[in-house]
């Protein structure tokens, strides 16, 4: 059975990567939250002055690498923006750097957030990027990985979905939360993107890295929507109150600006054509959101499984 090192296993991307790819492949899970576990993984816990990226490759020798890191996060999560800095390319290029050097297949998780639009569905040959510096960070940390491994694989994408038992609650959760204690919400009716379930990412990308397949390539749902109209629809799915301050109105008077807050869809076309998928619809993922809540799918997170944890050296 090949080796799956997942860098990042305290974010959404990683943890719901880590259960999907863990009967096909053995899944080693990095990650910086001591508390995250995830049943049917190794778990190996980075500390302040851990292993660089290379001595970790040297050490589990794994066939392939996902780097999930702030980029990774959702744009529509608020806590995204604050995690992103310039140090972010700095550890992306490492991790691809290594990866080159032990010959394993590397994957970069990236943001449709380095849009902006004034259109809709950018392609992966879009250049109307988002000037914001969290944008900028994400662009600067892609182009760090191309350098460092042109072999690489970088997959720009929304992803929602549980997120794994850490110091903070996930942003899926939170606004389950607030419709449950039915408090008054007032979501962004004007930012547009085209997000995906975590786990119908991970289908997609274990596929990519069965392949072997490299470069930049969007993945993301087939729906695009705001996140007032995401949130009315998760309402509906988890049989919810909906009580919203208010809805969108027709027009603006000036162009939106700021990291993920315009015009993020994504063309999906060259992954659709690469790896001969379709794109899931918003209510698919919603329903299966719905259906790993029901069925104990979250109960693989947290820190009561019996999952052996080695701290870094």
């Amino acid at each position: 059975m090949k080796r799956l090192l997942i860098v990042g296993a305290e974010t959404v991307v990683g943890a719901n990567l880590a259960t999907e790819a863990s009967d096909r492949y053995q899944v080693v899970a990095l990650t910086h939250e001591p508390r995250v576990s995830i049943n049917g993984c190794e778990m190996l816990t980075v500390g302040h002055d851990g292993q660089a990226p290379q001595e970790w490759l040297e050490d589990l020798q794994p066939d392939a690498v996902v780097l999930c890191g702030p980029a990774s996060r959702s744009a529509w999560d608020a806590s995204t923006e604050p995690s992103l800095d310039e140090n972010m390319a700095t550890i992306a290029g490492e991790w691809a750097a290594a990866a080159r050097s032990q010959e394993c297949h590397f994957t970069f998780i990236s943001s449709d957030a380095v849009f902006s639009g004034p259109w809709m569905f950018h392609d992966e040959e879009s250049q109307a990027f988002c000037p914001s510096a969290g944008a900028q960070a994400i662009r600067q940390a892609e182009k760090r990985v191309t350098e460092q491994c042109p072999q690489a694989l970088i997959i720009r994408t929304n992803a929602f979905g549980w997120s794994p038992t850490g110091s903070s609650i996930g942003w899926i959760d939170q606004i389950l939360a607030d419709l449950d204690r039915r408090s008054l919400q007032d979501y962004d009716f004007l930012r547009h993107g085209t997000p995906i379930l975590a786990t119908d990412l991970a289908d997609i990308l274990l596929r990519g890295i069965d392949e072997n397949l490299t470069g930049l390539h969007h993945v993301a749902g087939a729906e695009r929507v705001n996140p007032l109209q995401f949130a009315t629809r998760l309402a509906d799915h988890f049989a919810l109150p909906w009580l919203a301050v208010r809805r969108a109105e027709e027009c603006l008077d000036e162009p939106v600006v700021g990291f993920g807050a315009s015009e993020t869809s994504l063309q999906t076309k060259k992954i659709r054509k690469a790896l001969c998928v379709a794109m899931p619809m918003l209510s698919e993922g919603l329903t299966r959101l719905r259906v790993q809540q029901e069925s104990g799918y979250c109960d693989q997170f947290g820190p009561d499984h019996p999952v052996a944890v080695r701290q870094s050296a």
